[in-house]
């Protein structure tokens, strides 16, 4: 019978219990924004906030006259040399103007431009661009490109399509721009965009385009054309001239252009004024001026200020969400946490809607004001602010926030966070409170008050054991302590600052392992295999689990322990280990046989090398023993040179080994290069690389230097080749042509 009613009880429902914390639902741009209708209402591309549009007619277009595609380039007869030098192309006179930040002006080049048909002269020129040490000018009516060297405006160059390029104009070259090593100059007389090789060298040309003005190129090689139609486009190609895109405003596609280090504003003038350098003669707000694209300065008072690129938007905006569903009955939602900011001037309003049913989207917008509830506004945001929902019970909620601005700046939320159910400190009163539902909901809504504060501290508990593993505890930040290092210290270790976060997590929690032989060489060794990011084998790093190397497998046949995989160096050498000397006629290669340099203790030997002012006198007699006496304290170390080269891990470095050395040792640190040379640098495994040979360069892709090597001749091919350290007898197997 007892069986019987505990198979009852089993399969009895389990009674609900109140939950102890609420449960939340986040809206922000990762997870989304729900976003079910939206007037006037956009999410940034950058940023992924939620804030006013912009107005339409503030909206700038891609294919404005200057070519300076909104402002994401610099205009199509302006551009940048290496130093930061702003080259001006004068296109009413032909002159080529340089600006002087001293002076805050644009000055004449001269002996040089000028209308003409000569080789320094232009007609109707449309363009300049700057590539490496050379300025090009895109000299339309004399059909040319001019090649310039910046440093004294040398001429280098003309360039045009050759003879069997196939057009049926003569080319006017009207704008220019560089990526990689091409150059793109468009041709509207022939409707196509021509490519040249950075040497001059035409390659090939994308036809039938129609009329072709203002060129780009992008951080991806992708080059951006504006082509003159009805209605002007933006077509953009890859470098083999096949169409991706095409697009008005940079907002419908992802661009991304270097940063220019002044504005652009839709009528291509400058704004200089960062350029400018402060002197007590030019230190004004009137002395930094913007410039026209003939490089005079903008009067204030004209009526031309400049637009800093920071577009007007509109002045109300709504957003409506799609239904949040708690999954619970009749649930009583608690508050709603936003996370933003609001300017001067504008506001953010949030009402709420309630349901115990999904209703469509429409009837959520066409509801009456009346039925929209706690309708809260915000003139100021920060990081937490909330407010409660005073809408009744229910298993759906609605948001709907409403933006205002005075149309000069808009105000934007990250992130919104709902909470529910709400869970009141009620449940720990006498019934009496609760019996009366208007009464309830005073006593909930006060409460509330200090049950946030109340759970926030729950938290802290709730979450305290994450301050104590070396992977979730806080790191360092503006916001908070750094418990990373705190950490750290329980155990001694002190971490370097500037060390990667995910480096300072692993070393910490590795370290705590080898307390146990911390003082020994092995805990020094394990410790710099740590730093340096080999405590894991080499060919195991990246990997996915569960797949090997193929390159690192054992031979079926080889058994020997270790054999075919990558073994970690032994880094540490201690000197007392030098008395073993390789005698000739007696020693053998081996572990017991170290080669070392020609010197140790520098002992006089009269018959062999004895000089003055050179050797040492020594009266002790014992040779065999010099070099445990001389050395058995000290130790070298043995890291990849890289580290030497960064001065902030060079330094990390130095304060571990001064950390964790033994006590009254020296330590030598040594930087190993790729080298192997007898008497310097030729203790294998310690100070000497020995790699695979290479293969040889691939043009355009191997910069030649010390990894870089001239390879083999093809196989088809006769002749002697020539391959210095391994092929080089000259008259034996080497032919000089």
């Amino acid at each position: 019978m007892n069986e019987l009613r505990s198979a009852q009880v089993r399969r009895l429902p389990v009674i609900p219990k109140p939950p102890h914390d609420p449960s939340w639902l986040l809206l922000n741009q990762q997870v989304g924004w729900r976003t079910a209708t939206a007037v006037n209402i956009e999410v940034r591309p950058q940023t992924g906030e939620l804030s006013l549009a912009p107005a339409e007619a503030s909206l700038r277009n891609m294919t404005e006259s200057s070519g300076s595609f909104c402002g994401l380039t610099h205009p199509a007869n302006v551009s940048v040399g290496p130093d930061g030098s702003v080259f001006l192309l004068d296109k009413s006179n032909a002159k080529l103007k340089i600006f002087d930040p001293c002076k805050c002006e644009f000055r004449v080049l001269s002996h040089f431009g000028g209308s003409g048909t000569a080789p320094r002269q232009f007609l109707n020129p449309c363009a300049i661009g700057i590539c490496g040490s050379n300025l090009y000018v895109c000299d339309t009516n004399n059909h040319r490109v001019s090649v310039f060297s910046l440093r004294g405006l040398a001429l280098r160059a003309h360039w045009a399509p050759p003879e069997n390029a196939g057009l049926l104009n003569s080319w006017e070259p009207y704008s220019i721009a560089f990526s990689g090593g091409s150059v793109y100059v468009s041709d509207a007389a022939n409707g196509c965009i021509h490519r040249f090789h950075i040497a001059g060298i035409w390659e090939t040309c994308f036809p039938g385009l129609g009329n072709v003005s203002h060129l780009a190129t992008d951080c991806h090689g992708r080059v951006y054309a504006v082509i003159q139609t009805g209605n002007s486009v933006v077509r953009i190609f890859d470098k083999n001239g096949t169409e991706l895109e095409s697009a008005t405003r940079p907002e419908s596609f992802s661009v991304n252009f270097p940063p220019l280090n002044f504005t652009v504003d839709a009528n291509g003038n400058l704004d200089l004024r960062e350029l400018c350098a402060a002197t007590s003669d030019n230190d004004s707000v009137e002395g930094r001026q913007v410039f026209d694209l003939q490089g005079n300065k903008v009067p204030e008072s004209s009526g031309q200020k400049m637009a800093l690129n920071q577009p007007l938007f509109e002045k109300n905006g709504i957003y409506f969400s799609t239904p949040l569903d708690s999954r619970i009955y009749r649930c009583q939602w608690h508050r709603i946490i936003l996370d933003g900011e609001v300017p001067n001037g504008a506001m953010i309003q949030v009402s709420t809607f309630v349901a115990e049913t999904a209703l469509p989207d429409s009837h959520i917008a066409s509801l009456p004001e009346q039925s929209w509830e706690t309708n809260q506004r915000f003139t100021n945001l920060h990081n937490g602010t909330d407010c409660l929902i005073r809408s009744t019970a229910g298993r759906y909620l609605w948001l709907r926030i409403k933006f205002k601005s005075g149309g000069q700046s808009t105000p934007f939320l990250k992130r919104l966070k709902i909470e529910f159910p709400r869970i009141s400190l009620r449940r720990y009163l006498p019934a009496v409170f609760g019996a009366d539902p208007v009464s309830a909901d005073f006593t909930d809504r006060f409460l509330s008050l200090f049950d946030t504060t109340f759970r926030s501290i729950e938290k802290q508990i709730d979450q305290q054991a994450a301050y104590y593993d070396p992977l979730s505890t806080p790191a360092s930040s503006e916001s908070g302590p750094d418990f990373l290092s705190w950490l750290a210290s329980w155990i001694g270790i002190t971490l370097e600052r500037h060390w990667p976060e995910t480096k300072r997590r692993q070393y910490l929690k590795r370290i705590a392992k080898l307390f146990h032989i911390r003082g020994t060489t092995e805990g020094l060794r394990r410790q710099l295999l740590i730093f340096l990011g080999w405590d894991t084998p080499l060919y195991t790093q990246n990997m996915p689990s569960g797949t090997t190397c193929s390159c690192c497998k054992l031979d079926s046949d080889n058994t020997t322990a270790g054999s075919g995989r990558w073994q970690t160096p032994p880094l540490i050498l201690e000197h007392f280990q030098l008395r073993r000397w390789l005698f000739v006629g007696k020693g053998r290669l081996g572990d017991q046989a170290i080669l070392w340099g020609k010197r140790i203790i520098n002992r006089t030997q009269l018959d062999v090398d004895a000089q003055a002012g050179s050797t040492q006198l020594n009266t002790i007699q014992d040779p065999f023993r010099d070099p445990f006496h001389k050395y058995a304290h000290k130790f070298s170390v043995f890291v990849p040179a890289s580290y030497q080269a960064s001065e902030s891990q060079r330094r990390a470095l130095e304060n571990l080994l001064a950390a964790e050395k033994p006590a009254h040792t020296a330590c030598s640190l040594n930087f190993v290069e790729p080298r192997f040379r007898i008497g310097i640098q030729s203790m294998i495994g310690l100070d000497s690389v020995v790699g695979r040979y290479p293969e040889g360069v691939q043009l355009g892709e191997t910069s030649l230097g010390h990894e870089s090597v001239l390879g083999n001749a093809p196989e088809n091919q006769q002749r002697p080749s020539l391959e210095i350290g391994k092929q080089a007898r000259v008259g034996t197997t080497t032919k000089l042509e």
